[in-house]
């Protein structure tokens, strides 16, 4: 048969080595333009040259060409339609499938059955796939293939599940929050392909839908730029994403009278003046805000509020800055006791936000502040008016909710055996202050100038903008990304040059001077061992006492929270605040004081000594533990909070599936230039 210009050897090719590597069994069906069931065509194979020789035996004209995506059992080799094609023979299932490898998220134009896509529909379908491919690579997703279907755009992730009923809801309910988010009037996320024996498009093939037109004409299908290796995307990514779907509110509420059969989300959002776009989705109805409630910069569609076809509310803003807002948190913007909200949780919530330098001062800084007596009676302190304390968030959820943040003008201790991921934590402090518009200013004793930069790299690049080492363990930030993660910290982080040498009574007055010059919020200092402070007094212990003392003037005196780290003693037993190196005043002058641990063995022994924890405990389901082991001001103490650590990117995550983008990473443009250069090829006939 002469299928010249329906099949493109070069382009198939490359198909099978991405979709099906390594002599992998797949099926190939052929569907005639009329679609019919008793017109398909099926075929067994496992590698390209013979699939490429059986095409040549059938009549393509008008047919459309497809090609299974999971793992199938290999005994199908074994059916009539092994190595050729048989008309109307038994076609691959669900149940002959092993286990999903790929999460298919097909961006189809939505117009009249058995036509193919304009170009305006198909442009429409490229941006789309662009937003989505931009939103889940800031959800921690691998790099997908990108592949041009004809008609639409295909985004395919690697993944690697078993065909489980789980799998196949969790696939189904990835899609549809997908399609929630993304739909549009025009183009639509297929909510249909979470089933295991789904096939797609064979690219390398022509998509044949009606007569080829102008307007509508036949266009080559094919998999944009070469075939690579992808990387499977983490179970845990997806079960994030699912989770995106809005679940029914059950809990009673005072807007509806507790009674959650009755209510109005139109009316809700009238109250409240809340402007919005209706549309449909598959699933239900979303509400797209005019702009988004947190952020008023955040304008549609990137916000939304939805409403499942079960009754499901949920609200979503695409924003990486708004992806911790939930429906609880909207409703709780605009009706403080929606859920029975208690005085200490709002109080708990007001302070977690207080990361502002500037959003609660008013006092005149020029102002001298008001002498006070020595001695006060309990009228003068109730009656004295006390500035507002200001926080710095950590990026640690949990600490940042105990403790509010970090706040200025105090004092912090940071101790933990070696390898327990100290300068993780100190690097992660440093990228979220400057995500929050804050300055830092870096001491780092023990780490050259380049290997610290270096680390603070890795942890600003984030998945996929990391690589792994060919020749051994580990991963390098991509040259790249460099330059655009220096620009955005540019005049934010200041980093002492050791050249400079370490005597701290030298470093201490540099560290005042740019402290107040550069106006910085937080100053981290690594470690007390790397500094000389045999000036301040010949025993080692009052030294080190004089060299906190210091610290606390310069914090309180300039309003800058100041971390410092100090190595422990050799511990006997489970690392307590008592064994950090040095006289016991330290851990007295300090107003926070943390331990991080790495959750071992030794880890899980000990503490099960000390404190009788039983093998569930919360702490052991992390990598790493930071440990609250003293807080002035609210009285935390023992508070273990478990975190996760991600080789790829050097980063302590709050949960598993968590991947913080920092700002340095430009929005991509709508439209990927690539799906444009591989949609331009022409049919001649």
């Amino acid at each position: 048969m002469n299928n010249e210009y329906i099949v493109n050897e070069v382009e198939l090719r490359k198909a099978i080595e991405q979709l099906h590597p390594d002599g992998e069994l797949f099926e190939v069906r052929i569907i005639n333009k009329n679609g019919k069931s008793n017109k398909i065509i099926s075929g067994y194979f496992k590698d390209a040259d013979t699939l490429l020789d059986k095409l040549q035996t059938v009549d393509l004209r008008g047919a459309n060409i497809y090609i299974t995506l999971n793992q199938i059992k290999s005994e199908l080799f074994s059916r009539q339609q092994s190595e050729t094609f048989v008309l109307g023979a038994n076609s691959t299932d669900d149940t002959d499938v092993v286990g999903y490898k790929w999460l298919f998220i097909d961006l189809d134009p939505k117009r009249i059955t058995g036509v193919s896509s304009s170009d305006d529909e198909l442009k429409g379908a490229y941006e789309l796939a662009s937003r989505i491919y931009n939103y889940l690579r800031d959800r921690g997703f691998t790099e997908p293939v990108k592949a041009v279907s004809g008609n639409g755009a295909h985004l395919l992730y690697r993944v690697k599940l078993q065909n489980s009923e789980y799998n196949k809801s969790l696939i189904e309910r990835c899609l549809k929050a997908l399609s929630m988010l993304f739909d549009t009037d025009a183009i639509s996320v297929d909510t249909a392909n979470f089933n295991p024996a789904r096939i797609c498009k064979l690219y390398g093939t022509l998509a044949q839908k009606g007569r080829s037109t102008d307007d509508r004409p036949h266009r080559m299908s094919k998999i944009i730029g070469d075939a690579k290796i992808c990387e499977p995307t983490d179970i845990k990514y997806l079960e994030e994403l699912a989770a995106e779907l809005p679940q029914e509110e059950i809990k009673p509420t005072k807007y509806n009278n507790y009674n959650t059969n009755d209510f109005d989300i139109e009316q809700w959002l009238d109250n409240y003046g809340l402007t919005y776009r209706k549309a449909p989705y598959k699933d239900g109805t979303k509400y797209v805000l005019d702009e988004c409630p947190f952020d008023h910069n955040h304008k549609a569609p990137d916000s939304m509020v939805t409403v499942s076809s079960m009754g499901a509310i949920g609200f979503k803003c695409l924003h990486n800055s708004c992806s911790d807002k939930h429906w609880r948190d909207l409703r709780l913007k605009f009706e403080p006791d929606a859920y029975e909200y208690s005085e200490a949780d709002r109080r708990i919530d007001e302070g977690y936000l207080m990361h502002n330098r500037d959003l609660h001062k008013e006092v005149d800084e020029h102002k001298p502040a008001p002498a006070l007596p020595m001695f006060m009676t309990a009228r003068m302190i109730l009656d004295y008016k006390e500035p507002e304390g200001e926080y710095i968030k950590t990026g640690i959820n949990i600490l940042d909710k105990k403790l509010r943040g970090l706040q200025r003008g105090k004092v912090s201790l940071i101790s933990g055996l070696r390898g327990a991921a100290k300068s993780t934590i100190l690097g992660q402090i440093i990228l979220n202050s400057i995500q929050n518009g804050h300055t830092a200013i870096v001491y780092s004793g023990e780490l050259s100038k380049k290997n610290f930069l270096n680390w603070l790299f890795m942890q600003a690049a984030g998945r996929g903008y990391t690589t792994k080492y060919t020749e051994y363990e580990g991963y390098y930030c991509n040259e790249e990304v460099k330059g655009p993660i220096a620009d955005w910290m540019n005049q934010k982080m200041w980093l002492y040059n050791n050249e400079y040498g370490n005597r701290f009574d030298e470093i201490k007055d540099c560290l005042r001077h740019e402290i107040k010059d550069k106006e910085a919020d937080i100053c981290i200092v690594d470690n007390l061992m790397a500094l000389d402070l045999s000036t301040f007094d010949v025993d080692k212990y009052e030294a080190q006492t004089k060299f906190v003392w210091d610290l606390k003037s310069i914090a309180e005196e300039l309003n800058v929270h100041i971390i410092f780290v100090a190595h422990p003693r050799k511990a006997q037993g489970f690392l307590r605040l008592d064994d950090v190196s040095g006289s016991g005043n330290i851990s007295n002058i300090v107003d926070n004081a943390f331990i991080i641990h790495r959750n071992n063995s030794d880890f899980q022994r000990l503490t099960e000594q000390m404190f009788k924890w039983k093998a569930t405990h919360e702490a052991y389901s992390g990598t790493n533990v930071i440990e609250i082991c003293k807080d002035r001001e609210q009285g935390n103490q023992d508070v273990f909070i478990p975190l996760w650590y991600e080789p790829q990117t050097k980063r302590l995550k709050n949960y598993e599936a968590e991947n913080v983008v920092y700002g340095w990473e430009k929005p991509s443009t709508p439209i990927d230039d690539e799906w444009e250069v591989a949609s331009d090829d022409e049919i001649p006939y």
